[in-house]
């Protein structure tokens, strides 16, 4: 399409929204939405959202922090990451290690729901305490939260670093 063929639909737009106001004037409500969107750190819709440019969004709980065996737990987005409530999935940078992943079944589990064992899965290294690091996207509840679900090889064995690298709205 080109300007011009814009411009003219621009114009026969604001002759259409002219017409609508004179026939009912102070009546009219607008109902502005926009089509589902990935929303990432180098987007204005990231600052407006209350993040920084071109910053994941990150959490003092998620920051290296040592975790023991830990069943279906919620973790509010909104809370403890900042990001806006509802939306549909998110984008995170996680990496994770234990001191005992080399012989024990070591994992992290993230995903919408709070059911056992269900969600995206990031394993330890089958080496002690060697990081593993991963991109992975989670779909949220409705509410725009996600569940996370440990299983560390001892009690505060399990390492967990997260930031928010997107989210789709």
């Amino acid at each position: 399409m080109s300007d011009t063929e814009r411009l003219r639909g621009l114009e026969q737009y604001k002759e259409l929204l002219q017409h609508v106001m004179e026939v009912y004037p102070n009546k009219i409500v607008f109902k502005v939405t926009t089509s589902p969107q990935w929303i990432y750190p180098s987007m204005p819709e990231w600052v407006t959202n209350g993040g920084t440019a071109n910053t994941p969004l990150t959490s003092t709980s998620w920051d290296g922090d040592s975790y023991s065996t830990t069943a279906k737990t919620l973790i509010d987005l909104s809370a403890v990451f900042g990001v806006p409530a509802g939306v549909k999935a998110v984008l995170l940078f996680v990496w994770v290690r234990d001191s005992g992943s080399a012989t024990n079944d070591t994992y992290l589990i993230l995903g919408p729901t709070n059911s056992n064992l269900v969600g995206m899965a990031i394993d330890p290294h089958a080496v002690n305490d060697r990081i593993r690091r991963a991109t992975i996207i989670v779909p949220c509840d409705a509410n725009g939260d996600i569940y996370y679900q440990i299983g560390a090889s001892g009690a505060g064995t399990f390492d967990v670093f997260m930031q928010v690298w997107g989210y789709y709205i």
